[in-house]
């Protein structure tokens, strides 16, 4: 009776010990990961869908301002010439229509107005290059009419000259 006992009393402890080890192991591994370097997704307070949102316009869609005179309406693929595409990366200079700070507007106003406009930008690009025939990167006579379509849509500048930064033809 006393053996058996004592024999529950050693399967105790030793469960007990095990228990601790498997503990102190595991507080061990805690402390020496990175967890702490995981960063939260909504500790800036935006909703998933927002953070979803954010991730695809930021993909080479999204419309910026490069510096004072130059904005990257971003990438573009446009069916041309039968089953031909032209994959662009498009920019444009632009010149305000104020002169310095005044009452009535800035020279920033224009990169606000762009920034707003971004989607109509973008479309108005999409419009002019689908429903011209010859649409190509090096044509002068593309990028002309790009920017006259673009200063349709603009108030506060003008666009004065498109550039394709980047093209492939395929």
């Amino acid at each position: 009776m006393q053996r058996k006992k004592r024999i529950q009393i050693i399967k105790t402890v030793s469960t007990i010990v095990f228990s601790i080890i498997v503990l102190l192991l595991l507080a061990l591994g805690v402390k020496n990961s990175d967890f702490g370097n995981i960063k939260k997704y909504d500790n800036s307070g935006k909703s998933p869908r927002d953070m979803i949102t954010k991730s695809i316009s930021s993909s080479g869609m999204q419309v910026s301002i490069t510096n004072d005179e130059i904005a990257n309406l971003g990438d573009f693929i446009f069916n041309i010439a039968g089953d031909r595409k032209l994959i662009a990366n498009i920019s444009l200079k632009y010149k305000s229509n104020t002169k310095d700070n005044s009452w009535f507007g800035s020279k920033d106003d224009i990169k606000k107005e762009i920034l707003k406009k971004s989607v109509i930008l973008r479309d108005s690009t999409i419009n002019t290059m689908l429903g011209n025939p010859i649409a190509t990167a090096n044509s002068e006579k593309m990028r002309k009419e790009l920017s006259d379509t673009l200063n349709k849509n603009l108030s506060t500048g003008k666009v004065i000259e498109v550039y394709f930064n980047k093209f492939i033809i395929q």
